[in-house]
């Protein structure tokens, strides 16, 4: 994300991140639970918030507001407004194939485009399989052609988005530029700056032309009348635009640019359940959308993160194209799968190496570009100023788990807060495969406690309803597992013994005290059961080959974490879950919160739910995740519910359902306590007709789905073990850039062939580390490193004279230097513009061969950094620079001068040679060019060293400048060749 951008709400939108963290100074209430006995959610259009909480009938609002609201509300007394980089907007690509071939043997493309018949351009995969070819194509006669299919207009598709007009204009300065799924915002940003520096996209609708064309010619689409045809028929491109927020504009805006390149665009207006259902239900190779405009909403912030890397940009995580289901058409990318395994699985010996794989893996993903990353929005939530008890969670804002369950208005005991959904169609409450939505996963975390959760300011994982203690013998060593340890067994379907001599490389001991022997919302004691059952069902979905194969979504992104548990150890009398992992990281709060799970309902409820939707589903129709032409089951939806109150009835005095489940439970049940369950969960749908029973701060005893209202009911158990303000961390202090200087002979400038110091210092709250980037006038990053530490707050960056002596004179460069904490994770970020000294500035320091030194370094050096960026980009056509070189020259006269004309003049004709090569062959040819490009540079250089000697310095002095003149147009035009950067 940029920063340069003018963010015109910025200090109104942030101003809550620059609080100081407070307690709570009420009086602590000493009643377990949460601090409000009662929260009312319901249903408010955007538009409606305004006059809602001004009047008070509302007290807040959980899902963000457009910019025009947000405006209306602002300065307003009595209301606060709250913000955070919590949304991201992002436009899906379909990247499917229109047809997919399978031929005998292993083929090359071109082979495989022979057989086909169709221009070996057309096809956008090829791998083998069993012995044969699978070919993808994305243009095929009878079948169409798929624009999103090659990736390299997917690519070119980053420069038809004007980003920063989206963030100043449609969301009125509530957002930021993105260009991969990481922001300025984000941990991990310092990890993958300079990448995402490198690929800050410009708004650049020609060049996407360029590449359009090039690669639809090659497949055989005809451009006729401006408009893109194949076979006769225009290529149309089905776009589903999300209506409620400015996803609609942003939709509407992109197809604009799609039909200016001669698209013909189907645009699909939707609300969020009807675009859902097409979206992730069906196969993308049906083709019922090829753009989607998508939206995310943090649930909070990981500072070292493996989840977000793995599920936008890897295949194997189910948040691809095909989503991993079984029959469908997937998207595929195997080095993308094997790094993103290897961060997720956390299969490296030291830090170094894990920011090497999420660096690698992060820039391919931003090469192949299924999404097209466009705003984090600084999303924005109105509060009456009355509602206290607020944590800034920076990664998920308002939304994060702490706020519910601490928010409250003195002297009162309900909140009234409403949403822009309290349920669609598509919000599943199931823990196996639903919570797919902010609207429902949102209240389903005030109804339970994870064992572990990310601190709201650091990111860091810390114990939540589970202590532990980490004990570790990696990266490279071992420690033996228990001989008491267990592992469940899906073929034989018990808990069996782990193998003698099993070993692992971690283990967590979890302190369960605070939830065995605790209550459920329905008054059931939470039991060993519940534990040991949930861990049994985890591994049932993930290894049952009957289970795994009707729900491959759930399996497919649950066995990388299962593959790794190499057993349990169950300390019955302590109540104490001790997980043997094969799981390391530097930082040993990861290898818990790896290793750690919460069974968040009894487990007779995972039970009905297994029953229902895997052992019954041809009778009930039921999938737990979302599938085409199935019900998403739900815990709250009343024909669901009816069904497993059914299904409860029939588990009373049952010993065959009994005997099952205690296979899972490991035996724990008997048939008192059986009988007990059930009649608690009967009593509780019968009460309040859901199903949802779980052990959180708040009990769901009210979700009309008719009326859109939601109520959350105080759990005020005594065995519960949190209080009001247990979880409240108010608001954190921000890392922030206060100072930049610049020690060198030249006042405030760095002079080329001279050590440049840069000073920083920082504010907030230490310990500080500083990142920093150097950017030319081309917009390519020349180098980066860390910052060296002075003292607590301040660090230096020193830019030695063999790096500075490859700078440009008169040139403007940009340091970005990026601000890191250790206790708050957002970075703070700054872009210094810095000029270098001119040659005036210079030779009043430096003799003129040490400026003629200086200027042959920093010439080869940009020559240097095009011809590498040139090896692996396609070049553009150079005949219309032709003249531009002519014309520069013709004005440059005299018997000395004729001699630089003379070799700029080589290297132009060299370059016009290169101009008659097409665009797509530049790899031997450009680099040939370019060496004698560099030659040419080379040998100016030389000749202005052998002219010093009989010329005087005034002369030289003149003629450096003109050369320098002509060697900047050379340099121009190189750069010309590369595709355009931002």
């Amino acid at each position: 994300m940029s920063k340069y951008i003018p963010l015109l709400l910025l200090t109104i939108v942030l101003v809550s991140i620059l609080v100081i963290p407070t307690q709570i100074t009420s009086a602590q209430a000493t009643q377990p639970g949460p601090a409000s006995d009662k929260i009312v959610v319901t249903r408010k259009t955007i538009e409606e918030v305004p006059d809602a909480i001004t009047s008070g009938k509302i007290d807040g609002y959980l899902y963000s507001l457009r910019p025009a609201q947000a405006a209306q509300l602002q300065g307003v007394s009595g209301v606060t407004l709250y913000s955070a980089p919590a949304g991201l907007i992002e436009l899906t690509l379909n990247p499917a194939p229109v047809a997919v071939f399978t031929l005998e043997g292993a083929l090359s493309i071109s082979e495989a485009a022979s057989k086909l018949g169709i221009p070996a351009a057309a096809i956008t995969n090829l791998y083998t399989q069993g012995g044969k070819t699978v070919v993808e194509v994305g243009a095929y006669p009878g079948k169409g052609v798929n624009p999103f299919a090659f990736k390299e207009i997917r690519f070119a598709m980053n420069y038809l988005i004007d980003r920063v007009t989206v963030a100043s204009t449609i969301m009125k300065g509530f957002a930021v530029p993105m260009y991969t799924f990481l922001s300025q915002y984000d941990p991990d940003y310092a990890t993958i700056a300079d990448i995402i520096a490198k690929y800050e996209f410009a708004y650049n609708p020609s060049y996407v032309d360029q590449v359009v064309t090039n690669v639809l010619t090659k497949v055989g689409a005809v451009k006729i009348g401006g408009k893109w045809t194949y076979e006769g028929q225009p290529i149309t491109i089905k776009f589903i635009i999300r209506q409620e927020d400015e996803r609609r504009d942003i939709g509407y805006t992109f197809s604009s640019e799609l039909k200016k390149l001669g698209f013909e665009v189907n645009e699909m207006e939707m609300p969020f359940a009807q675009a859902i259902n097409i979206i992730y239900g069906t196969d993308p190779i049906e083709f019922q959308w090829q753009i989607y405009t998508a939206g995310w909403g943090k649930g909070g912030i990981d500072r070292y993160d493996y989840g977000s890397i793995s599920q936008f940009c890897a295949p194997w995580y189910g948040y691809m194209p095909g989503w991993g289901e079984t029959g469908f058409w997937n998207y595929k990318n195997d080095i993308v799968d094997e790094l993103t395994l290897r961060i997720y699985q956390a299969n490296y010996t030291n830090k170094e190496e894990r920011n090497e794989l999420y660096r690698k893996a992060a820039e391919l993903c931003i090469q192949d570009s299924v999404r097209i990353w466009v705003v984090t929005r600084l999303d924005t939530w109105p509060m009456r100023s009355e509602v206290k008890g607020i944590t800034l969670d920076l990664g998920a804002g308002l939304r994060g788990i702490w706020n519910l369950r601490e928010m409250y208005v003195e002297g009162r005991n309900t909140l009234n807060l409403a949403h822009l959904w309290v349920w669609t169609s598509s919000s599943a409450w199931n823990i196996w495969g639903g919570f797919s939505d902010v609207y429902s996963v949102d209240f389903e975390r005030a109804t339970y406690d994870p064992s572990v959760w990310n601190h709201p300011f650091n990111g860091g994982p810390l114990a939540f309803r589970a202590p532990y203690v980490v004990v570790t013998a990696g990266p490279s060593g071992k420690l033996n597992v228990s001989s008491n340890a267990v592992i469940w067994d899906a073929s034989k379907k018990q808990w069996v013994p782990v193998p003698n001599g099993t070993q692992a490389t971690s283990k967590v001991i979890f302190d369960f005290s605070k939830l065995i022997g605790a209550k459920f919302h329905n008054g059931i004691t939470i039991s060993w059961a519940d534990v040991i059952g949930f861990l049994a069902y985890m591994f049932d979905i993930v290894y049952d080959p009957t289970y795994s194969s009707l729900e491959t979504r759930i399996s497919s992104s649950s066995k990388p974490w299962a593959n790794t548990i190499k057993g349990f150890e169950f300390d019955f009398n302590n109540k104490r879950v001790t997980v043997y992992v094969d799981y390391w990281h530097f930082d040993e709060n990861y290898i818990a919160s790896w290793a750690s799970f919460s069974p968040v309902n009894p487990v007779e409820i995972h039970a009905v739910t297994f029953e229902l939707a895997l052992d019954r589903r041809n009778e009930t129709n039921y999938v737990l995740y979302q599938k085409k032409n199935y019900e998403w089951f739900s815990l709250v939806w009343p024909d669901h519910v009816a069904k497993v109150k059914a299904t409860l009835q029939s588990y009373k005095n049952n010993q065959a359902v009994l005997n099952k489940v205690n296979k899972y439970a490991m035996g724990t049940l008997n048939m008192n306590e059986w009988n007990a369950r059930i009649d608690a969960d009967l009593n509780w749908i019968n009460t309040y007709n859901l199903a949802w029973i779980s052990y959180g701060p708040f009990m769901l005893t009210k979700l009309d789905t008719q009326n859109q209202v939601l109520e959350l009911t105080a759990f005020r158990d005594p065995t519960y073990p949190f209080k009001k303000g247990d979880w409240y961390f108010g608001q954190p202090v921000a890392t922030s850039i206060v100072s930049v200087s610049i020690e060198s002979p030249i006042q405030g400038k760095i002079l080329p062939g001279q050590t440049a110091n840069i000073t920083v210092k920082l504010s907030g709250i230490p310990p500080f580390s500083l990142k920093y980037m150097i950017r030319d006038p081309r917009g390519i990053i020349i180098t980066s490193g860390d910052g060296l530490k002075v003292s607590e707050d301040t660090f230096r960056v020193v830019l030695d004279s063999n790096f500075t002596k490859t700078l440009a004179y008169g040139s403007t460069y940009t340091v970005i230097l990026v601000g890191l904490s250790e206790e708050v994770a957002i970075p703070g970020i700054t872009r210094q513009v810095v000029n270098t000294a001119t040659l005036s500035e210079a030779l009043s320091t430096q003799s003129i061969s040490d400026v003629l030194a200086n200027v042959k370094a920093s010439a080869l050096e940009q020559v240097n950094i095009i011809l590498s960026q040139l090896k692996q980009e396609r070049a553009v056509d150079l005949e219309s620079l032709r003249d531009q070189l002519a014309t520069a020259i013709s004005g440059v006269t005299g018997v000395l001068i004729d001699q630089y004309v003379s070799l700029i003049g080589t290297a132009m004709d060299n370059m016009n040679r290169l101009s008659q090569t097409t665009a797509s062959t530049i790899t031997s040819q450009v680099s040939s060019q370019i060496q004698q490009i560099r030659s040419d540079v080379t040998a100016l250089s030389e000749k202005l060293n052998d002219t010093q000697a009989t010329v005087s310095s005034l002369q030289t002095y003149i003629v450096v400048n003109i050369v320098l003149t002509l060697v900047a147009i050379v340099l121009s035009i190189i750069a010309l060749v590369r595709k355009p950067k931002a």
